[in-house]
């Protein structure tokens, strides 16, 4: 899921999709992955070394909108523990301290998912070529980031051509580095919506260690905006 909030170039690449139509499949596909304008979600994140189980977390993902996203740790040893983004900015909360810590969306929350893997997961904005995977027709699209407060500056994302599912993305750097590469591996129906319930996160850089993010408790509701309040309490 943001996460992953960014507004992006339109430089075209392709000849065979036009822009509008790049968009719309790009929205069809943001739909499928955040479900809904305003919702709640709980993730469970594993995490693998060589094959081997490493450590698991869970967290309860509120998202409004664009820029708003407050997540609670749920794990025994995290309880108590808030992360919020407005934004481009984003903070944590710790019990032990009265005032919250200034983080980025790129820094490892958890295995080889990032804060804004968790907190934010819309993506904007082009068309780069046609490509077909395990036999699937795919559309991938290159996106690249405007703001600097996005957590990756690049992303190339493959989608089913036929029905905008997500199908994989590879995560770039500003440096052009390949850091990470994720598959989108099931979706489910969930008040009438089609909604990602698992993808998997490979990390380019150490070779033996992945990340499985699990979605679950999906609802659409009405999210007040004063959840979203940097000194509310909690």
């Amino acid at each position: 899921m943001r996460t992953l909030i960014a507004l992006f170039s339109i430089p075209l690449y392709g000849a065979s999709l036009s822009i509008p139509d790049a968009q719309a499949l790009l929205e069809r596909a943001d739909a499928v992955r955040n479900g809904a304008y305003s919702f709640s979600v709980r993730v469970n994140i594993r995490n693998f070394e060589d094959g081997k189980t490493d450590e698991e977390h869970t967290y309860q993902v509120f998202q409004k909108g664009l820029d708003k996203t407050y997540v609670e740790f749920l794990s025994p040893r995290e309880k108590g523990r808030h992360l919020l983004m407005l934004g481009d900015d984003m903070w944590v909360f710790l019990p032990d301290t009265s005032r919250p810590i200034r983080i980025t969306p790129l820094e490892r929350l958890s295995g080889d998912a990032s804060n804004g893997d968790v907190a934010r997961t819309h993506y904007a904005l082009d068309y780069l070529r046609s490509e077909t995977v395990d036999g699937l027709p795919c559309v991938v699209l290159e996106l690249n980031a405007k703001r600097k407060g996005t957590t990756y500056r690049k992303i190339h994302y493959w989608l089913d051509a036929a029905s905008a599912r997500p199908v994989k993305a590879d995560y770039f750097l500003a440096s052009g580095k390949h850091l990470k590469s994720a598959t989108f591996d099931e979706f489910r129906q969930v008040q009438g919506r089609l909604v990602l319930r698992q993808l998997t996160i490979y990390d380019q850089v150490r070779k033996g260690s992945h990340t499985v993010m699990e979605y679950g408790d999906f609802v659409s509701r009405d999210l007040p905006d004063r959840m979203f309040h940097q000194g509310r309490e909690r």
